[in-house]
């Protein structure tokens, strides 16, 4: 008979870690997921070798501890001080898999069974750290006792037939993992097409998610994810050179139907469009603005796909604040996903949604706080049904001590998870142990929540997107707001500038900042480019024949779209005051003259300034500047005019009514009577 050795492992020595092999061990099956069967524990999975040297004469060892963790805060203690938490290595001969060489870049099945007498544990209900650790010899020829390879899960044992049942529910955050550049164009649309493909991450996170039970499942949309994908399918936005195929099309195209018929099937909650950064928003003088055109973008884009559900913010682990959670509370029925360590002070008994008194009222927050951060291996759907599992046996021990205690097993989904291909539910399990009730974060929302009275900080260590980001980005929010007033009914129009301006705030630009900069910037050119397109043209110069009279006005729309637009007119000479224009409706691509009238009146001169106004009055765009000048002449100028003309003509009638004098014979001389 083999004789079963207990070893308990010490702690991993500063100079060990120093040079730690590079092994990534995997648990892909775990039987059972309860211990209250008591049968025997069989472990599989892998270990891929990413050292460039062998590892010779490999092993393949069970650790459990023989007492378990009967409250979360053991747990987290012992991960905390790395402490070899996972226990006592169990080296019965016939309980250790013999993996031999481990090649470089090569991958080794391993798989160890102990029956559950051998297990040396107490029987105690609660939940066991269990793993597998490889013991391995270096190209040196040394064997060190410790591990040059683990990983850990969790194994309850909840003997109790009927426990009291905890909450638990799944989380799937689908969030967009690509971005577009400063020139309009996505950074890597391929990728995102290999994502959503088979055997892509997202698929498969998809695909995992569909087959929960809806009534334990949440699904969190980002609506950045919906519009690229749809982009991709359509052909847009994609670099010059970049093409996507039928097949990359219908790929993308069937994961958006399955993804939104998700999110329609289970409890939907929507992330702000493109998870945008809000500790740096909250902090703009342009918050207002920029949250509105953040909520347009999400708003337009879930009515597009016909998607409803509510509201989530998703701050950064590092940069939750109190006038963070103060200025997006909203209505108050927002909640806003932080992480444990954002709140100090809470506790698992709190629940996973707790009711947190911001200064602007109260509101609910949806803690994540996971079970297995820290420990080593791979993340698994084999591990992670084992942290729901082992987080319900936690809850439900709980409630036996402390019947006010809201304990749960609400598990969010790291979005860069891969949990790999499989053939049948991998996660039901969960939902068929006696002290599981699966919930949605909807079915938590409607019941009390827990109080949460710690001290948020008022200061974050994250650093937010550059304020000229957000400055660039708030210019582009004016303009394209003041595009929407003269834009009858385009809510497609209005609704593509929200998207343009919300994705170059995204956290994702903290670690991408001179190019995150030259996005806003880009986009607020986009902005105003569209709104330079719509202008106004004036005649050069225009002389009245009299006081009165009237001049053309031209506005051209060469947009792609309606617009309704009225003219003011200015002058130089504050006597003198032009009635400004009627808004009119002119047709994309169309032009439209306005008569303007003016009444000179006493005034010989001015310079006029025509300039485009919204509905609501407020003025855009460059003006047309031009000259007006009255022909009329001055009534004095009039009068010496007219008296000059009638001395002329008094003159010349005088002139021609003179006639001229004949002259007179002159008279006969008569002779003497004496000649």
């Amino acid at each position: 008979m083999a004789t079963l050795l207990l070893l308990v492992i010490p702690p991993v020595s500063p100079a060990f870690a120093q040079d730690e092999p590079d092994l990534d061990v995997r648990i892909n099956d775990l039987t059972p997921s309860n211990l209250e069967d008591r049968s025997a524990v069989t472990m599989s999975g892998t270990v891929t070798n990413n050292d460039d040297h062998a590892w010779t004469d490999a092993q393949a060892y069970l650790v459990i501890p023989a007492t378990p963790f009967t409250t979360r805060k053991q747990i987290d203690d012992a991960i905390d001080t790395g402490n070899a938490y996972t226990g006592e290595r169990v080296v019965d001969l016939k309980s250790i898999d013999e993996l031999g060489d481990l090649r470089p870049g090569g991958t080794t099945r391993f798989e160890v069974r102990v029956p559950y007498g051998r297990l040396g544990i107490s029987g105690a209900d609660g939940v066991y750290p269990v793993g597998v650790q490889i013991l391995g010899t270096d190209v040196d020829g040394t064997r060190d006792t410790t591990a040059i390879g683990r990983a850990t899960t969790f194994l309850p044992l909840v003997s109790d037939s009927t426990p009291e049942a905890a909450s638990a529910g799944l989380v799937w955050p689908f969030v967009m993992p690509d971005r577009r550049k400063p020139d309009g164009d996505y950074a890597n649309p391929q990728a995102l097409i290999a994502l959503v493909s088979s055997g892509g991450r997202l698929r498969n996170q998809l695909t995992t998610a569909a087959a929960v039970r809806a009534r334990a499942s949440t699904v969190i949309v980002d609506p950045a994810l919906l519009i690229g994908l749809d982009d991709l399918i359509r052909g847009r936005h994609l670099p010059d050179g970049v093409s996507m195929s039928e097949r990359e099309r219908e790929s993308a195209k069937r994961f958006l139907d399955d993804l939104v018929g998700l999110a329609r099937r289970n409890a939907c909650w929507v992330l702000d469009f493109d998870r945008p950064d809000l500790l740096g928003i909250t902090q703009s003088p342009s918050a207002g603005q920029l949250t509105q055109v953040v909520e347009q973008a999400t708003a337009t884009t879930l009515a597009r796909f016909q998607l409803t559900g509510r509201g989530v913010s998703w701050p950064t682990s590092t940069g939750v604040t109190a006038p963070l959670l103060s200025a997006v509370r909203g209505t108050g029925e927002r909640p806003v996903l932080v992480t444990s360590d954002a709140l100090p002070g809470w506790e698992r008994r709190d629940g996973s949604l707790v009711q947190y008194t911001a200064r602007s009222g109260p509101m609910p927050l949806l803690v994540n706080d996971s079970l297995d951060t820290g420990v080593p291996g791979q993340a698994t759907t084999v591990t992670l049904r084992q942290r729901m599992l082992s987080e319900a046996a936690l809850a439900s021990l709980q409630s036996g001590v402390d019947p006010d205690s809201r304990a749960d097993a609400v598990a969010i989904i790291d979005p860069s998870w891969n949990p790999g291909e499989f053939g049948s539910a991998p996660l039901d399990e969960v939902f068929d142990a006696p002290f599981v009730d699966g919930v949605s974060l909807e079915d938590l929302m409607n019941e009390q929540l827990a109080r949460y009275d710690g001290t948020v900080p008022r200061t974050a260590e994250a650093t937010p997107i550059s304020a000229d980001q957000i400055d660039a980005a708030a210019d582009a929010a004016r303009t394209s707001d003041l595009i929407g007033r003269i834009t009858p009914d385009s809510a497609d129009f209005e609704a593509g500038h929200a998207r343009d301006i919300a994705q170059v705030l995204g956290v994702r630009w903290r670690e991408l900042r001179t190019e995150g900069l030259a996005a806003a910037r880009a986009a607020e050119r986009r902005a105003n480019r569209d709104l330079a397109r719509i202008s106004i043209a004036g005649p050069d110069a225009v002389t009245l024949s009299s006081s009165e009279g009237s001049f053309p006005i031209t506005i051209s729309n060469d947009t792609d779209h309606p617009v309704r637009v009225g003219v003011q007119i200015g002058s130089s000479n504050p006597s003198l005051s032009v009635p400004d224009s009627d808004s009119v409706d002119i047709a994309a691509g169309e032009r439209h003259t306005v008569t303007v009238a003016v009444n000179m009146s006493r005034q010989s001169s001015a310079t006029l300034t025509a300039v485009m106004v919204t509905p609501g009055g407020d003025s855009f765009g460059d003006p047309a500047v031009f000259n007006v000048r009255s022909s009329r002449v001055g009534a004095a100028l009039w009068v010496a005019i007219g008296v000059a003309a009638a001395f002329v003509v008094i003159a010349l009638a005088r002139r021609f009514r003179r006639q001229p004098r004949r002259p007179e014979p002159s008279p006969q001389f008569e002779g003497a009577p004496d000649d």
